[in-house]
């Protein structure tokens, strides 16, 4: 069988939702950083995520000579500093202005108030075509109290609260925004 067109495989990938994650780490003193959406979780024991990066960028090149990375995965209210890390403000807009940053284990930049934020130690280094698969263990978390960013049909998006009324009770309820 042959694989779908590259055309057809980005047109429908633009269909799936997933939450928006600023990736960031420091290198000989200096914080980098892109926006990602191809984070997911690998396992609890060990705790391990894998991160996929197109090495085409120069934060990837400081991943891998750091071996560290913070997944900062973004709130509603910080689509500022996704837009930042995605390139949207500009060439020359200093990325690390839109948001507070601090650290935790490794050194890599954490943003304050971000949803989740796993702070990693890369384990292993996949090679696929544009991208590396990173993966990653994780040695420190926190946790916020917003609502993810989400980022679909190419657009940045939001989740809603919904009441569904089930005869004397009412539910609320998450559904996604697409508006």
């Amino acid at each position: 069988m042959m694989p779908v067109g590259s055309d057809e495989f980005v047109a429908t990938m633009g269909r799936h939702v997933s939450s928006v994650c600023v990736i960031t780490t420091t290198e000989s003193g200096k914080r980098f950083g892109l926006t990602a959406t191809a984070v997911s979780s690998v396992s609890a024991n060990p705790p391990r995520l894998l991160v996929c990066i197109n090495v085409s960028g120069l934060t990837h090149a400081k991943i891998v000579a750091a071996g560290v990375l913070c997944v900062n995965v973004v709130g509603e209210e910080q689509e500022k500093v996704a837009r930042s890390f995605a390139g949207m403000l500009g060439r020359d807009f200093d990325r690390f202005s839109a948001g507070t940053w601090t650290k935790l284990k490794t050194g890599a930049p954490v943003l304050a108030g971000a949803v989740a934020v796993f702070d990693c130690r890369v384990v292993e280094r996949l090679q696929q075509a544009t991208h590396s698969i990173f993966v990653c263990e994780v040695v420190a978390t926190a946790q916020g109290q917003q609502e993810p960013l989400l980022y679909g049909a190419r657009r940045f998006r939001q989740l809603r609260k919904t009441v569904v009324s089930r005869g004397h009770e009412e539910a609320e309820m998450d559904s996604l925004h697409f508006w």
